[in-house]
């Protein structure tokens, strides 16, 4: 994975944070409806919970990776940045410039951690940019692959990006936050793996 993807999946990032910031305000859209809730007496969350996670997320874990890589091509973490979007847009500039300086497999990690948030973002209701989810196939006989979190059948993914979370909603990763992922295939072994956010990865027998 080349330095030319970590600098398109910061600038897909950008927009979509611009978008979520937008929706903060907004109670979380009816998918029956297909409008968004207005405010009611009593709504435990007059917010939009869904994109306020992916979003601080996403500021923190770009501030970190922007740290991250400058640590590893010139040697120093650099200033701590502050916590205004605006901060934010700049350490994604900054991670898309220093990525021509990363090795192989440092850019591939960059993009992983890029492209998970990417594909947060896009999933989320009121954005809607990604399918739907569906069922993890699993080989023909066996049950489906269960959530190493939650030991539930609960894993979904979306086929255009690969992207995989747990559906079970009480489900929490190392990180305490949904399990969220990508499916990829395995660098050594070429077996598909199945790599969350918080860093954990196993091997996935596909059907």
């Amino acid at each position: 994975m080349s330095a030319s993807h970590v600098a398109d999946l910061a600038g897909d990032l950008q927009p979509l944070l611009v978008i979520l910031e937008g929706l903060l305000t907004e109670p979380v859209a009816d998918p029956t409806a297909g409008r968004v809730h207005r405010k009611v007496i009593g709504s435990p969350a007059p917010w939009h919970a869904d994109a306020a996670s992916v979003l601080m997320d996403a500021h923190e874990g770009v501030r970190r990776l922007e740290a991250s890589i400058r640590r590893d091509v010139a040697g120093h973490l650099g200033a701590r940045r502050g916590s205004s979007a605006l901060n934010t847009a700049q350490a994604l500039r900054a991670i898309a410039a220093l990525a021509n300086a990363l090795n192989d497999d440092d850019a591939h990690h960059a993009a992983r951690i890029l492209r998970i948030w990417v594909s947060q973002a896009r999933q989320i209701r009121d954005i809607d940019l990604e399918p739907s989810w569906a069922p993890l196939p699993s080989v023909p006989g066996a049950p489906p692959p269960a959530c190493p979190y939650c030991a539930t059948y609960g894993l979904r993914f979306a086929r255009l990006s690969g992207a995989v979370r747990c559906c079970n909603p009480r489900c929490r990763d190392t990180r305490d936050q949904r399990p969220y992922g990508l499916i990829e295939q395995g660098k050594y072994t070429g077996r598909a793996m199945l790599v969350f956010a918080d860093g954990r990865e196993i091997t996935y027998a596909a059907g």
